[in-house]
């Protein structure tokens, strides 16, 4: 089966659209499929493209056994609503531009948000003649309203039509969560072509987990509690919390912020009087050295901002940090707590809550042997939760729709 996977963000960049489909690509690889992604050229978050990849209108490169494609998009370091924008219209006109010249695929696999990347997906699956399915890992215009990065109105309205259109024009869909899928399948008007497909770990944050913890090598100071959170600095983490939390801590704790993001510059000003001592920035860094620095850490922090939206999503992350072998704080609210809680896989805190973040810090730090606990129960859930056995459910997915069996 030949299939091309759609997605704005894909490796080199360390993103939540990465971490899940990397591993899919490279499953259905090892399955025996033709296997070929359209990406933009890397420059996420930054939005300046990495060195290796300027100049060039499309950039090939070979991946554990697929092939991948970066097209042009016009960067820009601003965090803008035109710059995302912009941003988003140059990938797809060239995704579809370069996607139409290749060999036709036996089904479109197009991932979303950005919303535009489900509307080229479905352009290139009409142009080949090939069945779209469609993969939801956030449910767009919904979170875009919630976090105020475009307001109610004709802009919203307008999104609000293509998204129900695309869900009714894909063979299936496929989304991480069950309240995810219940939204869907109602705009849809066909529950059976929505699918689960669950985020998880790999087997690569498994074995980091097994490796010695070496303070030193990741730079962590040897007379503080590191308290570490990676991963995206953005509007949706609410970061302004733990750094309430790094403030109340005080003297012998440090919180270290390791990524970038929109949010970035403002929460470097929250903490300004705290930098380099309880508050530490540091930026985006290769995969391999996130999970050097991560499982050096005393403990780990999940968070997300208490919204009805973002309480339907689990972050990736979630399961990355339980693999990596330390305690896991979850600060989120919905469906990320209620895994976390289920499993015993993780310290929860009311999100917002400063003072109980901080508690929950120190007790971790007064309290060895439940740390281990926490590790001890955060490692099965991370291996009930492997990436690969969501492959397995995708390639069915996949199969069925290219042989026009649709929702079967």
């Amino acid at each position: 089966m030949r299939v091309l996977i759609v997605s704005q963000y894909f490796e080199p960049e360390v993103t939540a659209a990465s971490l899940r489909l990397a591993p899919i690509a490279a499953g259905l690889a090892e399955r025996g499929h033709q296997v070929e992604v359209l990406c933009e050229v890397p420059n996420h978050p930054r939005g300046v493209v990495e060195d290796d990849f300027r100049g060039r209108l499309v950039v090939k490169r070979s991946s554990d056994g697929y092939q991948v494609r970066h097209v042009w998009v016009r960067a820009s370091p601003s965090k803008g609503a035109r710059a995302r924008l912009t941003s988003y219209g140059t990938f797809a006109a060239g995704a579809l531009t370069v996607g139409s010249a290749i060999k036709r695929p036996d089904v479109v696999f197009a991932s979303s948000p950005p919303l535009s990347v489900g509307v080229a997906g479905a352009l290139l699956a009409a142009r080949h003649r090939a069945p779209l399915v469609l993969d939801v890992r956030d449910l767009w215009p919904q979170i875009a309203l919630a976090l105020g990065e475009i307001e109610p109105g004709r802009v919203a309205t307008i999104a609000e039509r293509v998204e129900r259109s695309l869900y009714r024009r894909a063979a299936a869909v496929t989304t991480p969560t069950e309240p995810f899928r219940r939204h869907i399948a109602a705009l849809a008007g066909d529950a059976a072509k929505v699918h689960l497909l669950p985020n998880g770990t790999t087997r690569e944050w498994l074995a980091a987990g097994e490796r010695p913890a070496d303070r030193e090598r990741a730079g962590l100071p040897a007379d503080r509690f590191v308290w570490t959170y990676a991963g995206n600095l953005g509007l949706s983490q609410d970061l302004e919390v733990a750094i309430a939390a790094a403030r109340m801590l005080g003297d012998g704790f440090q919180l270290l912020l390791l990524g970038d993001g929109s949010s970035r510059a403002r929460l470097e000003q929250l903490a300004a009087d705290l930098a380099g001592r309880e508050v530490l920035f540091r930026d985006l860094v290769p995969v391999a050295e996130a999970m050097l620095v991560m499982r050096a850490s005393d403990a780990l922090l999940v968070s997300l901002t208490d919204l009805p939206e973002l309480g339907r999503t689990v972050p990736v992350k979630l399961y990355d940090s339980c693999a990596i072998g330390r305690p896991v704080i979850v600060a989120a609210p919905g469906e990320a707590r209620r895994l976390a809680e289920h499993a015993g896989a993780a310290v929860v805190v009311e999100p917002g809550d400063p003072a109980g973040l901080a508690e929950a810090v120190r007790a971790l730090r007064a309290d060895p042997e439940r740390a281990e606990r926490l590790v001890a129960a955060g490692r099965e859930f991370a291996i009930a939760n492997l990436r690969d056995a969501g492959v397995d459910g995708l390639e069915r997915v996949l199969a069925q729709s290219a042989s026009g069996e649709g929702s079967a």
